[in-house]
């Protein structure tokens, strides 16, 4: 009689190849993530929630860039300089390794602001786009308009 199939021994052999291939395969696709596009994302939903927020409660929210960290706050009106409130519901936080810094612009700019007014407009941009860099030095931008629109290039 001729044995038609697999032995005990061949079926564990395969299995055991199988997950070894599949275990290296894991771990280079893990290397694949984007942080700096991961990163874009987080940003830009903060900022469309701070317009979303402003627009919503009649009130100027404020995003400014402060030690790689957007730091979210409130007021009456974007013109306002004293008695600006943290807003606590809106958080960008980034995967590790990841920077922030402002994009080179003539004139130079050396503080990133940006404040919603209560009709979810810029009054005054930024003057210069938000550079995103990872810790393999891949990078996005994030530009904002006018409009209140936000923009990952």
């Amino acid at each position: 009689m001729i044995g038609a199939g697999f032995t005990l021994i061949e079926l564990l052999a395969v299995m055991a190849i199988l997950g070894v291939i599949f275990s290296i395969v894991a771990l280079n696709v893990r290397g694949l993530n984007n942080d700096a596009e991961s990163a874009a994302s987080i940003l830009s939903g903060a900022l469309i929630q701070a317009r979303s927020q402003a627009m919503s409660n009649s009130a100027a929210v404020r995003a400014t860039l402060s030690n790689n960290v957007l730091v979210f706050t409130t007021n009456t009106t974007c013109t306002a300089t004293t008695s600006w409130t943290a807003v606590s519901n809106i958080t960008a936080p980034l995967p590790n390794g990841v920077t922030l810094s402002i994009a080179t612009a003539t004139p130079a700019v050396t503080t990133w602001q940006a404040c919603y007014t209560a009709r979810g407009e810029l009054p005054t941009p930024p003057g210069a786009a938000l550079v995103i860099r990872d810790s393999r030095n891949r990078q996005r931008r994030l530009t904002l308009y006018l409009t209140g629109s936000v923009q990952v290039q």
